[in-house]
């Protein structure tokens, strides 16, 4: 382990984000081991868990992480932003999940990734109708400011094959036939988020606009499943605790959250 945390010091061209970095062959999870070593080490900001291997990475809803050995960037990164409040949670889930969305334009050829890289509501990330990210935050709480966030993210990097299960999976190297170097990737991406984290403790207000603007089906009109029923409606927003609003067909305004409605 001294070996590899020394190697980052090296490589690594950010302030804090991944410097302190633990990589495993494998493990069950990154924000599970994640969290058991913040039990018994104060571990620094920007510290990283990156695996080769997820056995059983969690996602939204409970859903479970698919990730092919060596072939994606699956990882968890522990920041401590004890500047924002409790019910500014959301507000951390917009920087990352921009973060991200930066990350993967950067390396795609453009105008592929300016047209088709979005952010699926709250935090997926989509090329077309397409996922190729996932963010899973889990943030504790201290008072009146949040202590502590485990930030999971896995990235379809160069798997190629999936589960005939998953809906709509795709990856970099799906879209771009292109191979991309994994140690390489991660780097950029510990630059991506390290730059909007930055952001947020400054706070800036180009998360928000950033966040809005990539949101995908933003203003389009377009069918959803809200509370068992079928509607048609168009995105014109996301409220400050992080909820999607809607208008329907009509004029009516909907605020829901994620266990209220899916996109179809």
């Amino acid at each position: 382990m001294v070996k590899e945390l020394l190697l980052s010091l090296l490589l690594m061209k950010t302030l804090f984000t991944g410097q302190y970095c633990i990589k495993l062959d494998k493990t069950d999870s990154t924000n599970s081991h994640l969290i058991e070593l913040l039990a018994t080490d104060n571990l620094p900001e920007g510290a990283v868990v990156i695996t080769k291997k997820q056995e059983r990475g969690r996602g939204q809803r409970g859903t479970n992480w698919e990730s092919e050995s060596g072939k994606n960037l699956t990882l968890s990164i522990l920041l401590k932003p004890t500047f924002l409040k409790p019910d500014e949670q959301f507000v951390l889930s917009k920087a990352i999940a921009v973060a991200v969305a930066d990350f993967i334009i950067s390396l795609i050829p453009r105008p592929l990734s300016l047209a088709s890289v979005k952010i699926k509501w709250p935090n997926d990330i989509y090329i077309g109708n397409k996922k190729v990210a996932g963010i899973l935050i889990e943030n504790s709480v201290s008072g009146n400011s949040l202590c502590h966030s485990i930030i999971g993210i896995g990235i379809n990097v160069n798997q190629e094959k999936f589960s005939a299960e998953l809906l709509n999976p795709t990856s970099m190297k799906l879209e771009t036939g292109k191979e991309f170097h994994l140690e390489e990737c991660f780097e950029q991406l510990c630059s991506c988020i390290e730059k909007r984290y930055l952001q947020l403790r400054n706070h800036s207000k180009e998360i928000d606009s950033d966040y809005l603007k990539n949101i995908y089906r933003f203003d389009e009109w377009a069918n959803y499943n809200y509370k068992g029923e079928i509607i048609k409606a168009r995105i014109i927003g996301v409220s400050k605790i992080g909820k999607l609003v809607l208008e329907r067909e009509g004029g009516e305004v909907l605020e829901c959250d994620v266990k209220e409605i899916s996109f179809l």
